[in-house]
């Protein structure tokens, strides 16, 4: 059976780098996260309507990885991790946002400058590794 595919404009503003929860690959999702001039956008695809978190100044988002919650049963159950540059080349930060409503859960400061549009992608750890980790601590 075909599936249907239909295009339509999710917001006014430019957006970049889209994101999604990526434990919906092939299938239907809701929600898309999306990196603007003013921050991060989270688009809800049924509703048809967005919300941002703003970043403040001449600081500039870059992609909005999502990383699932372990016991989340909800689509948007996880966090947002974006790497922050700013203009001035002064020292970036890691911005971890909760991803059902875009509040701040974290901001690491970084002890360099982090280059606009750096990309990045989440991969949790295999129960292998999570072993091997356990091993070595014992």
């Amino acid at each position: 059976m075909a599936g249907r595919v239909l295009e339509s404009q999710l917001d006014d503003r430019e957006a970049e780098f889209p994101t999604r929860n990526e434990t919906l690959t092939g299938r239907p999702n809701r929600y898309l996260y999306t990196v603007n001039g003013d921050g991060i956008a989270k688009h809800d695809l049924v509703r048809q309507t967005g919300d941002v978190h703003k970043t403040p100044g001449s600081r500039y988002s870059g992609e909005a990885v999502f990383v699932p919650a372990s016991d989340g049963t909800d689509e948007d159950a996880g966090w947002l991790m974006s790497l922050v540059s700013d203009d001035d080349g002064a020292a970036g930060e890691l911005l971890v946002l909760d991803a059902s409503d875009l509040s701040v859960q974290a901001v690491v400061e970084l002890p360099y400058a982090v280059p606009s549009g750096f990309h990045g992608s989440w991969l949790p750890r295999t129960e292998a590794e999570t072993d091997s980790v356990s091993a070595q601590q014992a």
